[in-house]
């Protein structure tokens, strides 16, 4: 799978490196072209998310050298689609920044799915993903952070994590897509996960309509 920032894609089906290895249902909803609704809460976190990134992002461009929010594309003719990404601090590897309500012991598998999408575009040998407590004032949070050691950074409500590229994952992220895109073409919707995630899902109304 090849690297090309070109803005043609020939026809291709258009993934996102933040759907590797996430709900196929969810991805196939959003290919068809269904309007999300994300529920109040999510809207709440995801301004909280914005936030966080703008402030540590500032630091990680004006400390450390750090180039923000860097387009990415990978294409494969073969499978018949491409993956977009958005890297949110790039140099020489990639930093991905997770804002949650609590911080994991250990990565999500779609976050290393999709940090692992960019180490592969950028010929990486690992990257980092970084775990935040989300914050109506994330500088509050990110004021408190030790960075005299970075990449690492430590301190309170913040986890980071340094990730090495992995093939075989790569190889099933590309799996995942291909069946997705195999589901897309019969006009026919997947298996969903019916998870936890499922009531932070802005398509949640198409496999719970009762719960409208």
């Amino acid at each position: 799978m090849g690297n090309n920032g070109s803005a043609e894609n020939d026809g291709l089906i258009e993934f996102y490196a933040s759907e590797a290895l996430t709900c196929p249902r969810r991805i196939y909803f959003r290919l068809k072209g269904y309007p999300p609704r994300w529920p109040e809460n999510v809207k709440v976190r995801l301004n909280q998310g914005v936030k966080t990134h703008e402030v540590l992002g500032q630091i990680l461009s004006k400390r450390f050298g750090f180039e923000l929010e860097r387009h990415l594309v990978l294409r494969s003719r073969k499978l018949g689609f491409e993956i977009h990404g958005r890297i949110d601090a790039f140099r020489e590897f990639p930093i991905e920044i997770k804002g949650k309500t609590s911080l994991p012991k250990v990565p999500y598998d779609y976050h290393l799915a999709q940090l692992n999408v960019y180490l592969r575009w950028a010929e990486a040998e690992y990257g980092y993903l970084y775990y935040i407590k989300l914050h109506d004032e994330p500088t509050k949070i990110i004021g408190k952070l030790d960075m005299s050691n970075f990449p690492v950074i430590k301190g309170p409500n913040f986890r980071a994590f340094e990730i090495p590229y992995d093939g075989k994952l790569f190889k099933e992220t590309l799996r995942h897509f291909y069946s997705v895109k195999k589901a897309y073409e019969k006009g026919k919707p997947p298996e969903g996960w019916r998870s936890y995630a499922c009531k932070f899902c802005p398509y949640r109304y198409l496999c719970y309509p009762g719960d409208e």
